[in-house]
């Protein structure tokens, strides 16, 4: 079966990925993980996340080689504690609309994340300029409310 990421973020006028986001409440990292490196591989997309409503898992593309062996997990952090509300559902559309909102306002305001200063840290270095640089886009169908 053929990934697809959640959200995706993308120059400006471009088709080039600068993020990938994996949107899950309830698939475990292992299970996205090497499908997510895989993606991030093919095209040549320098940062990714596994987001859950517990968890936010980042990955960087090194570019040190000719497969999804250059792609890192950098480390895993805790997600906004109010997103725990979603863990288990069946359906992660409404997950994923908040996850993107949540990275809209994110490249507002880095301190707005609503996340402890370990996980503001990382996703300012790694996250913030792909946002700020890029724009956010829904991989695919989204709920409206």
């Amino acid at each position: 079966m053929p990934f697809n990421p959640d959200i995706v973020v993308t120059e400006p006028g471009s088709s080039h990925v600068l993020l990938i986001v994996e949107a899950k409440t309830n698939a475990s990292p292992s299970q996205s993980e090497p499908k997510l490196k895989r993606y991030m591989w093919e095209m040549s997309c320098p940062v990714g996340l596994f987001v859950s409503p517990r968890i936010i898992i980042l990955y960087r593309n090194r570019f040190t080689g000719y497969s999804d062996d250059s792609i890192h997990k950098l480390g895993e952090f805790p997600s906004p504690h109010r997103w725990s509300a979603f863990e288990g559902r069946k359906s992660g559309a409404e997950f994923g609309t908040l996850v993107q909102s949540w990275l809209e306002k994110l490249r507002k305001n880095p301190k707005a994340a609503e996340v402890p200063q370990e996980t503001r840290e990382a996703l300012a270095e790694y996250v913030v300029p792909s946002l700020i640089n890029g724009e956010i886009h829904a991989a695919g169908p989204r709920l409206t409310t």
